[in-house]
């Protein structure tokens, strides 16, 4: 039970971390969205 505690800790710190990204992506130009969403597609997911 303690492993299956850390991997929804593990889990719900890449979703803060995920959430607090789209809110900073939101408040920025368009030309640099684009750009960040670019660079973003070409990163590996290790989700």
């Amino acid at each position: 039970m303690e492993l299956f505690e850390e991997e929804i800790e593990i889990y719900n710190s890449k979703m803060r971390q995920l959430n607090w990204l789209y809110d900073e992506l939101r408040l920025q130009p368009e030309g640099l969205k684009e750009t960040v969403n670019e660079k973003g597609q070409k990163l590996p997911l290790n989700l």
